[in-house]
C-alpha cells in the first residue's frame, strides 16, 4: 500500500520543484522531507510557505489527506540564532519552530552535533542493560557465552544504529559507552569491579568501544566508496543553514 502511495504522489514533488528553487527532499516510504537552503530566515520561510500552499492545493485536487500531526519545522544553523517563525497551514494548522525532531530514530537538534540523540540512546541502553541484568540473575543460570551473546544481540544493537552518521572520536561519548561496557563486562564475567577493562576484553573477546565504533565507521566508508557516482549518499553534503519541514 504504501508503495502505491509513493506512486501516486511522485508527481507532487517534480510539480514543487519546478517552482522553487534550492529546493532538496530527502525521504524513506511515507516520511518526507523538504528543505531549503540559504542564510535568510525570512526568505526560506517564504519559500516553505509557497511550498505547502502548492502542496495543499494538489492533494485538494487529488483526493489526498496529509497527517498534520507529522508536520515538523527545524531551523539548523552553525551559530546560535533566535528562530521563533511560524507556518500556517492552508487547513489552520500551525506549524511552529522547533529546536530538536525526530526522524527515521535520529533525534537532531538545531547545531546537528546529535547531542540530543546521545542522551537518549544512553537512556535506552541503560534500560536494556538493567533489563538483560535481571535476565541474568533468574535461575536460568545462563553461562558466560550465553550472556555475551545476548550483550552482542541486545546492547550492542542499540548502541551502534547510526553512529556512522554522529561518531567522531567525542570524548564525552566514548566515556558513557565504556562505563555501559564495563559494567556488563563485569556482569558477564562475575568479576570484582576492580579488574582492569582491558583484561576483561580480551578474556572475553570483546573489542573496545572506541575500535569497535572505528570499525563500524570504516565498514560503512568501504561500502560508500564502492556506490557509484550517481548515488546521493556519495554526495551527500551538509550545509549550516537549513530549514526542514515533514509531511
Amino acid at each position: 500500500m504504501l508503495i502505491l502511495f509513493l506512486i501516486y504522489i511522485r508527481h507532487l514533488f517534480s510539480k514543487i520543484r519546478a517552482r522553487i528553487e534550492n529546493l532538496q527532499s530527502l525521504s524513506y516510504i511515507d516520511d518526507v522531507t523538504l528543505y531549503i537552503e540559504g542564510k535568510s530566515i525570512d526568505k526560506n520561510v517564504k519559500k516553505l510557505k509557497k511550498i505547502t500552499k502548492i502542496a495543499f492545493i494538489w492533494v485538494n485536487e487529488n483526493a489526498v489527506q496529509f497527517d498534520n500531526s507529522k508536520f515538523e519545522l527545524i531551523y539548523f544553523k552553525s551559530h546560535k540564532v533566535t528562530f521563533n517563525q511560524t507556518i500556517m497551514l492552508f487547513n489552520d494548522t500551525v506549524i511552529k519552530s522547533k529546536i530538536c525532531i525526530w526522524w527515521l530514530k535520529v533525534w537532531l537538534n538545531w547545531k546537528l552535533n546529535f547531542k540530543m540523540h546521545m542522551q537518549m540512546k544512553i537512556i535506552t541502553v541503560i534500560k536494556m542493560l538493567h533489563s538483560l541484568f535481571k535476565l541474568m540473575n533468574s535461575e536460568w543460570k545462563l553461562n558466560a557465552r550465553s550472556e555475551k551473546q545476548l550483550y552482542l544481540a541486545c546492547i550492542t544493537i542499540i548502541s551502534d544504529y547510526d553512529i556512522e552518521i554522529w561518531w567522531n572520536n567525542q570524548k564525552n561519548h566514548i566515556i558513557k559507552f565504556c562505563k555501559l561496557q564495563s559494567a556488563a563486562l563485569w556482569k558477564i564475567l562475575k568479576v570484582f569491579w576492580t579488574l582492569l577493562i582491558k583484561v576483561m576484553q580480551i578474556k572475553i573477546e570483546i573489542s573496545s568501544v572506541k575500535v569497535w565504533l572505528n570499525q563500524k565507521c570504516k565498514n560503512y566508508a568501504i561500502k560508500i566508496v564502492k556506490l557509484l557516482k550517481k548515488y546521493s549518499t556519495r554526495n551527500c553534503n551538509c550545509n549550516s543553514y537549513t530549514l526542514v519541514t515533514s509531511i
